[in-house]
C-alpha cells in the first residue's frame, strides 16, 4: 500500500465568494470555511446578512470577513477584491453566485429594463469579477472560478427569458477563462441548480414564477426541489483540489430536469 498524507482541499488564502449574502451564498461560504479555506462574503445590500454568515464562521474557528461589491460597478468589484487580498494575502477561489430574482413572462411581453439589468448583473457583473480577479489568481500561482447558473441553459423553458440566455452567456464567459488561463493554472467550471428551496426561489414561490417553478419540479425526474447544500456541495467540490484536472464543464445539480 502507498503511504500519503493527503493534501487539504484548499491552498493558503481565501475563496471571494460573490452573491455571499444570498441563500446558495450562505450555503457556499460556510462549506467552503467548514472545508478549511478562508472567506470574503461579498455583498450587495444585504450587509447584515453578509456579516452574520461572517461571524459564524470566525465564531467556529474560521477566516472570514464581509467586503461590500456591487456586480454592476467594476471599481466597486475591484475594492471587494482588494480588500480580501488585504485580509488573506491570496484569493484562491472565486465563486459568482449573484442575481436578481425575476419574472417568468414570455420573450415578447419582458420588459426591456428587466432584460437589461439582468444582463447588467448576471453578464457585465460577471465580465467585472473576472477582470478584478484574475490578476490576483494569475500572481497566486493559479486557482478557481466557480460559476452558479442555471439548468435552463441546456434545457429551455417558456417564459424563462430572464434566466436562461443571460446564464448562457456567462458560461460562455466561463468557457473563455478555461481557454485563456489554464496555462496560468487556472480553471473555470459552472454548476447548474434546477429548482432550490433557497434563494431567490423563496420569494418567487409568492409571484406568478411559481406557475414555471411548480412545472419545472414536475418535470424534474426526482420529482422535488433541490436544496442549498446540494448546490454548495457540487460548488465546493469543483473549487478544490479534488477536482484538480477538471476545467470547463457544467455540472447539473437538477435532479435530471436538463436531461
Amino acid at each position: 500500500m502507498i503511504e500519503f498524507e493527503p493534501l487539504p482541499d484548499f491552498p493558503a488564502g481565501a475563496a471571494l465568494v460573490f452573491g455571499g449574502s444570498g441563500g446558495l451564498g450562505q450555503s457556499i461560504a460556510r462549506l467552503l470555511a467548514a472545508r478549511g479555506s478562508a472567506v470574503a462574503v461579498a455583498y450587495r445590500s444585504r450587509k447584515a446578512e453578509a456579516e452574520a454568515v461572517a461571524a459564524q464562521i470566525t465564531g467556529r474557528g474560521g477566516k472570514a470577513l464581509a467586503v461590500h461589491a456591487d456586480l454592476t460597478d467594476a471599481a466597486s468589484v475591484r475594492q471587494a477584491a482588494e480588500a480580501a487580498l488585504a485580509a488573506f494575502g491570496r484569493i484562491h477561489t472565486v465563486v459568482s453566485t449573484g442575481g436578481l430574482a425575476f419574472g417568468t413572462p414570455h420573450l415578447a411581453d419582458t420588459d426591456p429594463r428587466d432584460f437589461r439589468n439582468v444582463i447588467e448583473t448576471d453578464v457585465i457583473g460577471f465580465f467585472n469579477v473576472a477582470q478584478a480577479t484574475l490578476p490576483a489568481l494569475r500572481r497566486g500561482g493559479g486557482g478557481s472560478y466557480v460559476g452558479v447558473i442555471t439548468t435552463a441553459v441546456h434545457r429551455t423553458y417558456p417564459g424563462d427569458t430572464l434566466s436562461g440566455p443571460p446564464k448562457a452567456a456567462m458560461t460562455a464567459l466561463l468557457k473563455q477563462i478555461t481557454l485563456e488561463e489554464a496555462a496560468n493554472g487556472i480553471r473555470a467550471n459552472a454548476v447548474g441548480p434546477g429548482v432550490i428551496n433557497a434563494g431567490m426561489v423563496l420569494p418567487m414561490l409568492q409571484t406568478p414564477a411559481k406557475a414555471l417553478l411548480d412545472y419545472a419540479v414536475d418535470l424534474t425526474p426526482l420529482k422535488r426541489a433541490g436544496t442549498d447544500l446540494e448546490v454548495a456541495e457540487a460548488v465546493v467540490f469543483l473549487a478544490s483540489r479534488r477536482a484538480s484536472y477538471i476545467t470547463g464543464q457544467v455540472l447539473m445539480v437538477d435532479g435530471g430536469l436538463g436531461t
